[in-house]
């Protein structure tokens, strides 16, 4: 692949991650605008991570199989039709169709840039690329929140989707138009190779502590700001402190795009996982509006390494099935969502950060014990 078409495909996986940060945060950013009841909410925002879920299933052994085109244009244009649904209806049965559409989307994109990336690069640089990738995610969260904010007392949300989708649309068209790198499993992917790899050790218990890491991010982004409706902070408040996690995420890991050249992974980890306990803890205390601020933010700031730093490490130890790899920690990764968004749905907001931190002590320990398996010259070949 030549150095323009290497830039031109880097562009695609930038544009993807934009719109998966878009689309996870959009449902967060609506759901007390939609006027439904708690057993509807919950409906919709296990349906989010239901979709992702599919979408981080089928992307692997697409992308392994036939390239990254086909399924770049086929996650766009779900996201694209899933926005206008989400556009224009008040039915709650198109409400689900819509998010589980954009979900879907999202699992795919999510996973197949991190896959692009992820073979673009080699070593620390592997891991500090995909801190950049995450930084870009972050910005897509931040720009379909602060427009949500932003807009509160002005336009209509409905509007909004449906402009999002528009520039969806063009992102299909940025897709159908560029090269993509071939696919490296022309001929198939051994049957054989995919379950030596999914029974190895280090991929399940990475995948185990994604699960909860993926949970954690999905219980922020989308229960945030109904907590803080519910225990006081009215409408746009509530948007303005739940609108620091993704600021926080994007603090970090724009500082860990440096700071992973240096530092290990397991340190980084770690750290990270103390500052989100730090933030929880500040919003158990909080009794005013900037306690809150710095509690969302610190939250945001600790949740930003998991996801790169496990990719970083999946990707240089399984690199020649680096999408199935992906596909699988992701799809374990996702089952997780759902069931921590489904237990809050059930518990209610008020057991939110007590499952936020249950969540952080099983992940520490399972990363801890992923990191003890790594055997750096062993290497699974498709």
């Amino acid at each position: 692949m030549t150095q323009k078409t290497n830039v031109k495909v880097i562009i695609a996986a930038q544009i993807g991650i934009f719109f998966f940060g878009v689309v996870f945060f959009v449902l967060g950013t609506i759901l007390n605008a939609l006027g439904l009841t708690p057993a509807q909410s919950s409906t919709l925002a296990s349906s989010l991570p239901l979709g992702v879920l599919f979408g981080s299933l089928v992307f692997g052994p697409i992308i392994d199989r036939y390239g990254y085109k086909i399924l770049l244009i086929i996650a766009a244009a779900m996201g694209v039709v899933g926005l206008e649904i989400l556009a224009f209806t008040n039915s709650f049965g198109a409400m689900v169709t819509a998010i589980l559409l954009i979900g879907t989307c999202g699992g795919m994109l999510n996973g197949s840039t991190s896959a692009l990336i992820s073979d673009s690069s080699e070593g620390k640089a592997r891991t500090s690329n995909l801190f950049v990738l995450g930084l870009v995610y972050c910005i897509g969260a931040i720009v379909i929140t602060l427009i949500m904010t932003l807009l509160y007392d002005v336009v209509d949300y409905h509007k909004v989707l449906m402009i999002m989708g528009f520039f969806m649309a063009a992102a299909m068209l940025y897709f159908i138009m560029i090269k993509f790198p071939e696919a490296k499993c022309k001929q198939g992917i051994s049957f054989r190779s995919v379950i030596k790899m999914i029974k190895e050790p280090t991929l399940i218990i990475f995948s185990l502590a994604l699960a909860f890491q993926s949970g954690l991010e999905a219980l922020a982004a989308t229960w945030t700001s109904k907590y803080l409706a519910d225990i006081g902070y009215i409408g746009k408040m509530a948007l303005v402190a739940s609108i620091f996690i993704p600021v926080g995420l994007a603090i970090s890991r724009a500082s860990l795009i440096v700071i992973s050249r240096k530092a290990s992974s397991k340190a980084i980890v770690l750290t990270s996982m103390a500052i989100a306990v730090v933030g929880i803890i500040c919003l158990f205390t909080a009794n005013n509006s900037i306690m809150t601020i710095i509690g969302t933010t610190l939250i945001g700031m600790g949740l930003a390494a998991t996801f790169p730093a496990t990719f970083g490490i999946l990707g240089e130890k399984y690199s020649e099935m680096s999408g199935t790899a992906f596909s699988f920690a992701l799809t374990i990764a996702l089952i997780g969502n759902t069931l921590l968004n489904k237990l809050v749905g059930t518990l209610g907001t008020g057991s939110l950060l007590y499952v936020m931190l249950g969540s952080i002590v099983l992940l520490v320990v399972l990363f801890l014990i992923g990191c003890s398996t790594i055997k750096p010259e062993k290497v699974i070949k498709g």
